[in-house]
């Protein structure tokens, strides 16, 4: 996996207090309980923690890889 996914799998588990071995680049943002709020509220609180900027646009992600992918694309 890569640094990406695998920092982004830290802070998806610790912020929703999953065990890590839970969750993994498939799992939904919805699974996780996640709405449409808190899909910003997360995305603004990972472009700090990777510090990059998403455009506002591609805010359309729903699984962990997806927003792996779109952090990567902004790197």
């Amino acid at each position: 996996m890569s640094d990406t996914i695998n920092a982004l799998l830290h802070q998806v588990a610790e912020r929703f207090d999953r065990n890590i071995n839970e969750i993994g680049p498939e799992t939904t943002l919805e699974s996780l309980g996640v709405d449409s709020l808190g899909k910003i509220e997360l995305l603004f609180d990972l472009e700090d923690y990777f510090e990059v900027r998403l455009p506002n646009e591609d805010f359309k992600v729903t699984t962990i890889q997806d927003v792996a992918n779109l952090i990567d694309s902004v790197k």
